[in-house]
């Protein structure tokens, strides 16, 4: 995923959306939209734990819609050694 400053991405784990604020090297910086927190993350956690917020998407709505837990999966079968 290619992101640059004020661009907008949300967490896929807390549904949290941010704004890039500033990219240096290997760090990225976000802050969420109401301005109460920011993040450092390394560029390459974008990819794996962020999603990329499209223009015509509201992304104050995103951020109260939760996503849908996904069931657990049982294994069919365990092999103990």
């Amino acid at each position: 995923m290619s992101v640059r400053e004020k661009d907008k991405i949300k967490s896929i784990l807390t549904e949290k959306v941010y704004e890039v604020k500033a990219i240096k090297d290997w760090v990225t910086v976000l802050e969420s939209l109401d301005g109460s927190s920011q993040v450092w993350t390394e560029r390459g956690n974008l990819k794996i734990f962020y999603e990329k917020v499209e223009n015509g998407e509201n992304p104050e709505d995103s951020a109260r819609i939760p996503a849908k837990p996904k069931p657990l999966r049982s294994p069919a079968y365990v092999t103990l050694e």
